[in-house]
């Protein structure tokens, strides 16, 4: 049984506040049940179980010019499906499925957007910031491996504060430009807490022009930038499986262009 239950409560019509429950289930597949490396059966796996509980709001204030989104989640998960890495010195040989006891998830998102500069005429015809952030408060609940106990451990694989900072701009003529800048805290590759990655920050931006050059054809001409500080960061971790854990992102910074050309029928 996987019941949902929401009330969602509205303000006038700019503000509203809800409260959520749902719980829900993964159910092992088919793949998890054999281990191939081995021949053996695993045998044993349960379901996953999810419980959560939401509360937020969400709303438009300012004459819709600052439009928000905020939520406060605390979800648990029992007999949570885990990848268990089997190593041979530094080497991982395999990995397979196992049951490994709770999950506490704490968090809170926040989104907003403001409408800073909005015109029909004149040069620039809107200027529009954005952010969101999320805390991610996630640990691990009398959760226990081959006599190795990671209750109260922090999760493996989630960053405690993620957060991006950002901006759009739109001209008259058809210009335009994005610039963001994303920032994460360091996290645990491993259950036991023993490895961690570095916190990064990223910077990126674009350019471009957007005309219609008659009433079938439009074009989009573009350029970019990622990386623009030029740190080393990574693009992919892998939990558990240590060496190697880490797919790394180029340390330059990446250039890019393109161009889109619509026909209209």
């Amino acid at each position: 049984a996987s019941p949902h239950a929401a009330i969602n409560k509205v303000f006038s019509k700019e503000v509203s506040v809800y409260a959520a429950y749902s719980k829900g289930y993964k159910a092992p597949v088919s793949s998890q049940f054999f281990i191939p490396q081995t021949g053996q059966l695993n045998t044993g796996l349960k379901p996953e179980i999810g419980n959560q509980f939401e509360i937020g709001t969400k709303g438009a204030l300012l004459e819709g010019r600052l439009s928000y989104q905020l939520a406060l989640f605390n979800a648990v998960f029992a007999d949570k499906m885990t990848a268990v890495a089997v190593t041979s010195g530094n080497t991982t040989l395999y990995t397979y499925i196992a049951n490994s006891g709770k999950q506490k998830d704490n968090g809170v998102e926040l989104m907003i957007r403001y409408a800073a500069w909005e015109s029909t005429s004149g040069f620039f015809r809107s200027v529009r910031p954005f952010g969101n952030l999320t805390y991610s408060d996630f640990t691990y609940d009398h959760f226990k491996y081959r006599d190795i106990d990671y209750d109260g451990n922090a999760v493996a694989g989630v960053a405690k504060v993620m957060a991006n900072l950002g901006v759009d701009v739109k001209t008259a003529p058809g210009l335009y430009a994005n610039l963001t800048y994303s920032y994460k805290d360091p996290m645990p590759i491993s259950s036991d807490g023993a490895n961690r990655t570095s916190p990064y920050n990223l910077l990126n931006g674009k350019i471009g022009i957007k005309r219609s050059l008659s009433s079938h054809f439009d074009l989009d001409l573009y350029a970019g930038a990622t990386n623009l500080t030029g740190i080393q960061y990574y693009y992919m971790v892998f939990i558990n499986q240590l060496p190697d854990a880490y797919l790394p992102a180029p340390k330059n910074t990446n250039y890019f262009g393109g161009i889109n050309l619509k026909y209209n029928f």
